[in-house]
C-alpha cells in the first residue's frame, strides 16, 4: 500500500492489508454509536455488535503499531469505559485520558448537551515510545 494516500473502505480490512508493526500512530475518531446518519454506517449498532466492532479494530491497530507506537480514540461518553478497557485488555498501556471540551455543543432533546469528547492515549510499551510534547506545549503564565 502507498503511503501518505487516503483509503476508502472498512477501516479494518484496510488494515489487514498493512504490514505488521508498521505504523507509527493512530489517530482514531470512529462513529461513537449514538445513532447518526452516516452514508453507509450502521450508527446504532446493538451494545455486544459495536463492542466487538471496536475490539476487533483496535486488536488490528496493536498489530500495525511499531514497538514505540501510540494510539489516541476520540470517543463519547457512551462507549469511553469500554474502549478504555478493550485497550488495556489488548495489551495497550494508559497514558492519558484527555477532555476535549468544545463550545459548540451538540443539541439534546432529553439530556444535557454534548459539549465535549473523551480521547484515550495509550502506548504499546510503557516505558518506550514517542513523545513529541515540545511541538504541542505553551508555557505557562505562571
Amino acid at each position: 500500500m502507498e503511503v501518505n494516500k487516503v483509503y476508502l473502505g472498512d477501516c479494518i480490512e484496510i488494515m489487514r492489508g498493512l504490514p505488521d508493526k508498521s505504523i507509527d500512530l493512530v489517530f482514531a475518531d470512529t462513529p461513537f454509536n449514538i445513532g447518526i446518519k452516516y452514508d453507509v454506517h450502521n450508527d446504532n449498532m446493538p451494545y455486544e455488535e459495536y463492542y466487538n466492532w471496536s475490539e476487533k479494530w483496535i486488536k488490528e491497530t496493536y498489530r500495525l503499531l511499531k514497538n514505540n507506537g501510540a494510539i489516541y480514540i476520540a470517543i463519547g461518553d457512551e462507549f469511553a469505559a469500554e474502549i478504555n478497557v478493550i485497550l488495556k485488555r489488548i495489551g495497550f498501556y494508559f497514558r492519558n485520558w484527555i477532555i476535549w471540551y468544545y463550545t459548540f455543543g451538540q443539541n439534546q432533546r432529553k439530556k444535557f448537551n454534548r459539549a465535549h469528547t473523551h480521547i484515550l492515549y495509550f502506548t504499546k510499551d510503557k516505558e518506550r515510545f514517542i513523545f513529541n510534547d515540545e511541538d504541542i506545549r505553551v508555557p505557562s503564565a505562571r
